[in-house]
């Protein structure tokens, strides 16, 4: 059996501002930084110190600290890492949902989060939100806790397993995440559309509110059912429902028109209705947010 020797590093080898020249591995061989990582402060030193780093030696480090690993099995490693899972994924972030659960609670939280940025191969950084424990530093007690992410973009879903590597408060609160080692994704390739049963209130252009249920919702229109009249296609309306978004009720409001009409009064109508008019930024983010929890449950 063939093996590699493994030595171990100390903080004189990796110092502050300085970029690795050569990856850095966990002693079972699982990647720990990527050689070109920039070491920003004491803080992530220390971090990678406590780690008890090693790199691949070489015949120069003949008489340092060092172990032997399987050289099949460090390489096998070491190709699950040389592809980055989000080489595709740059400042296109729509939504980030973190669900997660703190050491003094019993059930998951998810929450929303905002993508500042990532660094290839070692961490992912978003806003810290809200814990609403009486102190928003709460999240430096927790670095170490493992948490699921999911991120939309487009029309593809992201979704992996991470940890809270560290929170930092200056200038803004944010959280450094472990880089994915996998990443599974849905790429939806046509409008995003769910089966759904919403009640919704249908306004009129002259001002009546009627009662109605969505029975399939996209980002681009919904199909309504009700045994009211609501117009001939070409008729403009607003339809407004709440949706529960990360465990919190919001009210969509959005304006459309109708496109066809089913059915007949004696029983059932039903209506394709197409989203148009001007839509707002934070209305178009909350209905694809919404989108993307009731695809990603499916």
């Amino acid at each position: 059996m063939a093996a590699t020797q493994l030595v171990y590093l100390f903080a004189s080898d990796i110092p502050v501002g300085g970029a690795l020249p050569w990856p850095v591995f966990l002693a079972t061989g699982d990647l720990l930084a990527p050689a070109g990582f920039v070491v920003p402060d004491e803080f992530v030193q220390q971090r990678l110190i406590m780690s008890t780093p090693v790199r691949i030696g070489t015949a120069a480090d003949r008489g340092r600290p060092a172990i032997d690993m399987d050289s099949e099995e460090l390489s096998a490693k070491i190709a699950s890492h040389t592809s980055d899972p989000l080489k595709y994924f740059k400042q296109n972030a729509e939504t980030v949902v973190l669900t997660f659960k703190l050491p003094a609670e019993d059930d998951n939280r998810t929450v929303n989060a905002d993508f500042y940025g990532r660094i290839a191969m070692s961490s992912l950084i978003v806003s810290a939100p809200v814990l609403g424990l009486g102190d928003e530093h709460k999240w430096k007690n927790f670095e170490g806790m493992p948490m699921t992410v999911q991120i939309l973009f487009g029309r593809t879903l992201c979704m992996f397993k991470t940890t809270l590597m560290r929170y930092a408060a200056v200038p803004n609160g944010h959280l450094f995440l472990r880089y994915p080692q996998k990443v599974v994704t849905k790429v939806f390739r046509q409008a995003l559309r769910v089966t759904a049963r919403l009640s919704v209130s249908v306004t009129l252009d002259n001002g009546s509110v009627l009662p109605a249920l969505i029975t399939n919702l996209s980002d681009s229109g919904c199909a309504i059912e009700t045994g009211l009249l609501l117009g001939a296609a070409g008729t403009a309306l607003t339809v407004t429902f709440q949706a529960r978004i990360t465990d919190t009720a919001q009210l969509i409001s959005v304006p459309g028109v109708i496109r066809s009409v089913r059915g007949q009064l004696s029983q059932q109508m039903r209506y394709g209705v197409e989203f148009a008019g001007h839509i707002d930024d934070s209305t178009a983010k909350a209905l694809k947010s919404f989108l993307y929890e009731q695809l990603a449950e499916a």
